[in-house]
């Protein structure tokens, strides 16, 4: 008689399986690596007489066990082989991160370089009433990120505000250009704050430098040069007659 299945239970990466047969009556218990709940019987009958077998065979244990032995150094040399090609894939990315992290540096060093290009030109063009155009102002202001409310700027940094009350008079925009003198949080303060004799102004935290037209030069007014004479004065002289001495006569 063949052995039947009696009892298949899966547990923690096994399956306990129990078969047994009539004549005569044998009766074997075993665990088998993973989930063989899916297994057909036969395949697991099998797999349970083999693993008797070799418990009862000390030369086919043996085979088993280098069988397994060769097997788990395989999967070592191919652990082995994904672990050097993911060390390889790391030092490839950290190098990659360092030509990044070094590129990054150099495009902000340069991006701080031209900002400073920036303000430099800005503030001296706005500041120094140079300004011969509006429309001049207007691009020179543009260059100048608009304040950001909740923002926090330092002394000395530019920002730029939107002024819907400004009337233009040379096609300068509404943009307003602010010079910071402290530490300030933009809470979306009006330009008017910053103007002159304004609440900004008056405590030191900024100034507003609005476009103002150049002033026409004023004709200037020569005055004629004084008429010099030409003709001269010649004053006769006279000749005063020469005193003669006589002497007596003898």
């Amino acid at each position: 008689m063949e052995f039947l299945v009696e009892n298949k239970l899966f547990r923690v990466d096994k399956t306990v399986v129990t078969i047994r047969k009539e004549q005569p009556f044998t009766y074997y218990t075993r665990e088998l690596d993973g989930d063989r709940q899916g297994d057909s019987d036969e395949k697991i009958i099998q797999a349970v007489l083999e693993q008797v077998h070799a418990e009862l065979d000390p030369t086919s244990a043996i085979v088993q066990a280098q069988a397994k032995l060769q097997e788990n150094q395989a999967k070592l040399q191919e652990t082995q082989a994904k672990l050097e090609q993911t060390e390889q894939k790391l030092a490839d990315t950290e190098a990659k991160q360092t030509a990044t992290d070094q590129a990054v540096k150099h495009n902000q060093e340069e991006t701080d370089r031209y900002g400073k290009i920036i303000h430099a030109v800005v503030l001296n063009a706005v500041a120094g009433k140079t300004i011969a155009y509006g429309t001049i102002y207007k691009e020179l202001v543009e260059l100048i990120p608009l304040a950001e409310v909740g923002k926090h700027y330092l002394a000395h940094d530019l920002i730029t505000i939107e002024d819907p009350e400004h009337v233009e008079v040379d096609g300068e925009g509404k943009r307003i250009l602010v010079q910071l003198n402290k530490e300030f949080t933009y809470n979306g303060e009006p330009v008017s704050d910053f103007a002159r004799n304004g609440r900004l102004e008056m405590d030191g935290t900024g100034a507003a430098w609005k476009y103002e037209p150049q002033e026409q030069n004023a004709p200037t007014t020569v005055a004629p040069a004084a008429a010099v004479s030409t003709t001269a004065t010649v004053t006769p002289t006279v000749t005063e007659p020469s005193a003669t001495t006589v002497a007596p006569n003898q």
